[in-house]
């Protein structure tokens, strides 16, 4: 088989059947092929763990900002294989800052990969959560999102503000699990 019909095939065993597929164009097989050297689960001394309460008491969200840098893609597997879970998805002013904040202390870079996705449709961008939450928040930098191509989305750590990003630019990265 074909390496990338394993990750395919790899990634379809850690997708949850509580969490239907996005109604999204097909994804580009070649952005899904994570290399060997960058596999591996983060060390402990690149990661920093976050936990935080929710307001209303009904549970405790856990974070790890993971401070190698990877694509979209790459950053998306290592969420779901090393932690069971996915990029984050941000649904609040507080917790956006909460994660810019601890982000901005963790990386020396200015932005890092959440879970976002945006991609034009006729005259308007679509906009979606990876793990299939629903959209009720966004915090997007003046002009963005952009409405061109399909893009990825990074958290600026100086401003908190959401940018538009080719999908296979290296980050770091904020999982959710």
């Amino acid at each position: 088989m074909q390496p990338c019909l394993l990750l395919v095939l790899a990634l379809l065993g850690t997708t949850s059947a509580s969490h239907p597929a996005p109604e999204s164009p097909e994804v580009d097989e070649a952005a899904l092929e994570v290399p060997e050297e960058d596999a591996r689960c983060p060390l402990q001394s690149e990661t920093r763990a976050l936990s935080v309460a929710n307001p209303l008491g009904a549970s405790t969200f856990r974070y790890v900002i993971v401070t190698r840098c990877q694509n979209f893609h790459s950053a998306q597997h290592i969420c779901a294989r090393c932690y069971r879970g996915h990029l984050a998805s941000i649904h609040s002013y507080r917790t956006n800052s909460l994660l810019r904040h601890q982000a901005r202390l963790s990386t020396n870079h200015g932005q890092v990969w959440i879970g976002a996705i945006t991609q034009p449709v006729g005259r308007t961008v679509r906009c979606w959560w990876a793990d299939q939450t629903r959209w009720n928040y966004s915090h997007w930098l003046h002009g963005y999102p952009l409405g061109s191509h399909r893009y990825c989305t990074s958290l600026c750590t100086n401003n908190g503000r959401w940018r538009s990003v080719r999908c296979q630019v290296r980050l770091p990265f904020i999982c959710e699990y």
